[in-house]
């Protein structure tokens, strides 16, 4: 990575909380990088363990996803809306950045998936899906608790009668927030509240080893040094303040 570039990276950090929730922002980031590094890490041998360790994930709790309908939020480039079409899924991907939709569709071979350049504060899909899949996005996109509510009630109408919802979010109170500062404990209430029943909470992407790993595109072999070892230390410690990503599974209640 060039210096000037990790230098905005890092200027960009600081202002997180007013940037990292603005279309120009992500606009200038599909611009910048190419490949899952315009809506993941910079260092793409980390992307690619993170990539195959939400999908692992993922078909633990839905190990079949044929003939759903899915919303992907904040899909960026198509990488999960992709990943979920190829199981057999019908899936529209939105995004409010309108270049990284453009790459999604220039890379996306068929009609399916298909997306759409919307916020997911501008949805009016009521009952449309069976399952909505969002990874960093809804952390990213809200500011404070009144808006993730008003999130959470936007997204519940969405679904059908026993839609489920799958969150890789990074929620955090304190430095490692990305623009929503608040507690897991506290997002899962909010949830609660805006109708969803909360099945599972998995804590993935052990945050001390991300923060070396993400930034610079160390080899292969050294990234999986680093990434399995963050690995085993977030087995052993089994602390959830360690885990950078939250994996929340819910279904609507009513």
């Amino acid at each position: 990575m060039k210096y000037s570039t990790f230098k905005k990276m890092f200027l960009d950090r600081k202002k997180r909380d007013k940037i990292y929730c603005s279309r120009e922002y992500w606009d200038s980031k599909a611009e910048m990088y190419e490949g899952q590094a315009v809506s993941m890490w910079p260092n793409e041998n980390l992307d690619y363990f993170y990539n195959k360790e939400q999908i692992d994930l993922i078909e633990s709790i839905l190990p079949n996803v044929n003939g759903l309908e899915i919303m992907d939020i904040g899909c960026g480039t198509g990488r999960m809306s992709r990943y979920f079409a190829d199981r057999g899924a019908e899936v529209l991907g939105i995004d409010f950045s309108p270049e990284t939709i453009d790459i999604a569709r220039s890379i996306s071979p068929s009609d399916n998936p298909t997306y759409k350049e919307m916020s997911i504060f501008d949805l009016k899909l009521d009952k449309s899906f069976d399952l909505i899949f969002s990874c960093a996005t809804i952390t990213c996109a809200c500011k404070n608790r009144k808006e993730l509510l008003e999130a959470m009630i936007t997204l519940k109408k969405t679904l059908r009668k026993r839609g489920k919802i799958i969150l890789l979010e990074p929620i955090h109170y304190g430095f490692l927030h990305r623009v929503l500062n608040m507690k897991l404990r506290e997002f899962c209430e909010v949830m609660e509240e805006a109708g969803f029943e909360i099945k599972k909470v998995v804590n993935i992407h052990f945050w001390p080893m991300r923060l070396f790993l993400a930034f610079i595109s160390w080899p292969r072999f050294l990234t999986a040094i680093g990434y399995y070892t963050g690995q085993l230390f977030i087995r052993l410690l089994r602390n959830g303040i360690l885990g950078d990503y939250k994996a929340i599974y819910a279904s609507s209640s009513k």
